[in-house]
């Protein structure tokens, strides 16, 4: 299986010219929350067809990720960008923690048996 994602952003842009950023570890930690959000508002404003966030290898979220992503959404949404998010069952977890309403492009990963 692939290595896991650090705490730090990783951005790739596809051959559709979307762009995919992935990041995973501990995603409590503020400043990180900042990186993350700093890289998502640069991918925004480049105007892709389409945002992709891998979420896939976090192991613990809390608040500020939840408030981050749904301000990330709304960026986007102003800029009439689709953002898809694939994560963890921790960032699923903390949306419904939140009490953030089911996102239209969210898919929860399964971890294997």
């Amino acid at each position: 299986m692939g290595e896991s994602l650090n705490e730090f952003s990783h951005k790739t842009k596809n051959a559709d010219q979307s762009w995919v950023l992935a990041i995973g570890g501990d995603l409590r930690k503020i400043d990180i929350i900042r990186e993350f959000w700093q890289s998502a508002i640069e991918l925004i404003d480049l105007k892709p067809p389409a945002l992709w966030i891998n979420f896939t290898s976090v192991q613990f979220a809390d608040t500020k990720l939840a408030a981050c992503i749904i301000a990330i959404l709304r960026r986007a949404d102003i800029q009439g960008i689709h953002v898809y998010i694939v994560g963890s069952s921790a960032v699923q977890d903390v949306l419904s923690l939140c009490k953030v309403p089911p996102l239209k492009y969210f898919t929860e990963t399964k971890k294997a048996a």
